[in-house]
């Protein structure tokens, strides 16, 4: 554990805060590959430091964005939902058979209900399954659930419950025949969904790796794009949409889609690279949940994990909901040399630190729907960066950022994004049409020397309507000449009419 600094409370009490985050320096240069998905034709994009996207409105700049979420979001920890999928779904296979016996199981609560400590273990263990929370331990369920498949078949698990019921109530012997029987009248059926039960574990055991991260991928990116993933000459064609993630030496994985699901079989998976992603696109996410929520459309699925998931906005949403240590938070010290200078540069317009809808300094609270929309951005990442475990597998995708910002703050939002690649190796893919914006990252990564880092590309409307991706890193003067182009045609309409008037 780390110290990084320290947090004020309103009173006046300081107590440490700590986080475990590692920030790593390594190399990584990899190329992500879209075609076909909403109004891109085709894009292909370095991802090693950062990633720029410059071009109109409707031009495809945030679908490459939402793209390269909803995989790196998917695939990520993995392993982790593999397994608490797996375990999800053997719980539910349980509470089937547990339903079964209703009638008898409701009896045998009712009466141990002032009985905790009386009651078998075993049973407890079991019963418990209803209301507490799902590990990531498929290994446990598994064994608990054969555990409890044996003792149905045996009936032990009768007895168990029987002898709890006996000890606690000397009457209860009356009713033992009548208890039995309902049980062995059920146990023909509870046997039945024991043996469904066990294959269904025997099923999750064999799952490839690779086929749960095709079927995350496909419920993720549905989401994302609401259920309308392909563009609709690729979708109406028959032909295969494709997202990949190649590193130098191979495709970490290929995705062929289709009808707005994932090919299994034609598709490849390795690894996904990224342990975290974070997609900023909006900056009301971090005023209070309840009053701002976006509904993502939902699909029938048998998936625990696939169930759960959520559009990017939603996400960014749990993520400012979660609780700092202390909600009175109104400064936080820094010690760590790799973030000095990016909280430097946050700090200067960002002191205080958000909690609970309000925003917090020393000398005031403010709730945070109160704030500059600008102030907002700043908040959002400061939050990301002072509450998450950061790394060199770290992704920060913002898609038009300046939206909101002054042209002093555009430059320090520019410095910060900079730093962040320079200084943490975070990887960072932001999307732009303001040639303020565009001219401040241009200049800060010629001053902090991130040059071979940087990748720039402008999108380009054929005649289709369909968009592809030109990369500009090495003639950024064609997209300011394109941004100029505008500016240009009203300062001609703006000298015409002055002349007019004169």
């Amino acid at each position: 554990m780390l110290y990084i600094g320290k947090l004020i409370v309103e009173n006046d009490i300081v107590k440490p805060f700590y986080s475990n985050r590692i920030i790593q320096k390594g190399n990584k240069i990899m190329e992500f590959s879209v075609k076909g998905i909403g109004i891109i034709k085709e894009a292909d994009i370095k991802i090693d430091g950062l990633t720029v996207i410059a071009g109109s409105n409707n031009s495809g700049k945030t679908t490459v964005g939402r793209a390269l979420y909803s995989v790196v979001n998917a695939v990520e920890n993995l392993d982790q939902k593999q397994d608490i999928d797996q375990s999800a779904a053997i719980v539910e296979r349980i509470k089937k058979i547990l339903n079964i016996y209703r009638s008898l199981l409701t009896e045998y609560e009712f009466m141990m209900q002032d009985f905790i400590e009386e009651k078998n273990k075993f049973v407890v263990e079991i019963l418990d399954l209803d209301h507490m929370p799902i590990d990531e331990n498929s290994d446990y369920y598994i064994t608990l659930l054969y555990q409890f498949c044996d003792s149905i078949k045996t009936d032990t698990f009768l007895d168990f419950l029987i002898d709890d019921m006996k000890k606690i109530s000397p009457y209860f012997e009356a009713r033992e025949d009548e208890f039995y029987s309902e049980w062995k009248y059920i146990k023909p059926k509870a046997l039945l969904e024991c043996s469904k039960a066990l294959d269904s574990a025997k099923s999750f055991q064999k799952q490839e790796r690779k086929d749960f991260a095709c079927k995350i991928a496909a419920r993720t990116l549905q989401v994302e794009f609401m259920n309308q993933v392909q563009s609709i000459g690729q979708s109406d064609n028959g032909q295969y949409s494709i997202v990949r993630l190649r590193n130098q030496k191979e495709n970490l994985f290929e995705f062929y889609i289709s009808d707005d699901n994932i090919n299994i079989e034609k598709s490849k998976f390795q690894d996904g690279y990224f342990d975290s992603v974070y997609f900023i696109d909006d900056p009301y996410v971090i005023e209070d949940p309840r009053v701002y929520r976006f509904i993502t459309p939902r699909k029938r699925t048998d998936s625990y994990v696939q169930s759960r998931i959520v559009n990017h906005r939603e996400d960014m949403r749990c993520l400012m909901r979660k609780p700092e240590e202390d909600k009175k938070i109104s400064e936080t010290l820094y010690q760590e040399k790799q973030l000095e200078k990016v909280m430097q540069q946050i700090n200067a317009i960002v002191p205080g630190m958000v909690s609970g809808g309000t925003y917090y300094t020393p000398e005031m609270k403010i709730k945070v729907g109160n704030l500059a929309t600008g102030f907002k951005i700043f908040s959002i990442i400061k939050k990301i960066l002072t509450e998450n475990d950061l790394s060199d597998k770290t992704l920060l995708i913002l898609d038009e950022p300046e939206s909101h910002l002054h042209p002093e703050w555009i430059n320090r939002l520019a410095e910060v994004i900079v730093l962040l690649v320079k200084e943490c190796n975070i990887t960072v893919l932001l999307t732009t049409h303001s040639p303020n914006f565009l001219l401040a990252v241009d200049a800060l990564m010629r001053k902090y020397d991130i040059r071979n880092k940087c990748h720039f590309y402008q999108t380009e409307q054929e005649e289709d309507h369909r968009v592809k991706y030109i990369e500009r890193t090495d003639s950024l003067d064609d997209v300011y000449a394109d941004f100029a182009a505008s500016f240009a045609k009203m300062s001609a309409i703006r000298k015409k009419y002055m002349n007019l008037e004169e």
